[in-house]
């Protein structure tokens, strides 16, 4: 059918006083996106945390000043490939508090210094079970408490040696053991394009708990991917920068130095993420969003290493704020054009409200 005939179709439709039929949206593939994009990166975070649980069961029954660099190595990997997945919210993370319980943050009372305080202090070894651990305050259990048995001023040598040295070996490798096992029990929970619930989507059966409308689920993804530039922007960065007057220890994993890189690692990620998406639509408004992608995959490749140091000068600041803008720009095409071509509706975020 050429132009002319079309417009005399609708034209038709209009005078006999039919409506004219609705174009349907084009298909959002959600399992294609979590089999490409999503399940490797559990499968880097499953492959680190047990990487690094072996460390520190290699480390414990002999520590050493020199041992620890290892471990302190072994926590950043840890930490880049939660980073990378972080601000997916969907799915098997969302249950037993995984989230908190993997990275208690932000911490806003210093409920992780106090709760750390007590579990050294008290001699009772049985909490560092693996059962009991994982029963415990989310504060003591994640990446920020391994980050300050790592890193803290004296930590590596109280934990090498001192009368302390060998409940913070415990402490540590509780620490580990439970990261890796949260870990496993996502990635284990979403199965495979048949089991699981990934293969409760490939299904279109839906999970009770976890995805009850299968057509939610494309909402779900976009909502997150939406989520991840407002959680570097707003939790990340805006707190730091202070309007002016800079909380460089308000900056995540300021300790290990890892600051900068928790930007990087999730801004980089999430522009994964977009690219992928994207494939799916025509070459376009494809264009648009890997164009805004490449730019945040450039403000983050750039952005500073040491957050807290580049937010206390002007100069800092002013490439902190114009890589906030960039990143803005790319979380605007999650709206359009991908959820506008898509017809999605997105829903609230977990920083919503905040």
């Amino acid at each position: 059918m050429n132009m002319m005939s079309a417009r005399l179709v609708v034209i038709a439709f209009v005078v006999l006083g039919l409506s004219v039929p609705a174009r349907a949206a084009p298909a959002f593939d959600s399992a294609a996106i979590i089999k490409a994009w999503l399940l490797p990166r559990y499968d880097a975070l499953v492959a680190a945390t047990a990487a690094q649980a072996q460390a520190w069961a290699g480390y414990c029954p002999a520590p050493s000043a020199a041992g620890v660099p290892a471990l302190q190595e072994a926590f950043k990997t840890t930490a880049d490939a939660w980073s990378a997945v972080e601000f997916v919210t969907m799915g098997p993370v969302s249950l037993a508090l995984r989230p908190d319980r993997f990275n208690f943050f932000p911490d806003r009372r210093n409920a992780i210094q106090r709760a750390m305080a007590e579990i050294l202090a008290d001699p009772d070894t049985a909490r560092f079970e693996a059962d009991r651990f994982a029963r415990s305050s989310a504060a003591v259990q994640g990446l920020p408490a391994m980050e300050r048995l790592l890193y803290e001023d004296g930590a590596a040598a109280a934990l090498a040696a001192g009368p302390e040295a060998a409940r913070r070996c415990l402490y540590g490798r509780a620490i580990a053991v439970n990261l890796a096992a949260i870990a496993k029990d996502v990635r284990d929970a979403w199965g495979d394009g048949s089991s699981g619930a990934l293969g409760a989507i490939v299904s279109g059966k839906g999970d009770p708990a976890l995805f009850p409308d299968v057509g939610a689920v494309p909402g779900m993804i976009l909502t997150d991917l939406s989520g991840a530039y407002q959680r570097v922007t707003d939790t990340r960065i805006l707190p730091v920068l202070n309007s002016g007057d800079p909380r460089p220890l308000l900056a995540e994993g300021w300790r290990s130095g890892r600051s900068g890189r928790v930007v990087t690692v999730m801004i980089t990620s999430a522009d994964a993420l977009l690219q992928e998406v994207a494939k799916q639509m025509p070459s376009r408004p494809q264009w648009v969003v890997n164009k805004a992608a490449a730019a945040a995959d450039k403000a983050a490749a750039e952005f500073p290493a040491d957050l807290g140091a580049a937010a206390q000068t002007s100069d800092g600041a002013a490439k902190i704020q114009a890589a906030v803008k960039v990143l803005k720009a790319a979380q605007l095409t999650v709206y359009r054009p991908i959820a506008s071509y898509f017809g999605i509706s997105l829903g609230f975020n977990a920083l919503d409200g905040d």
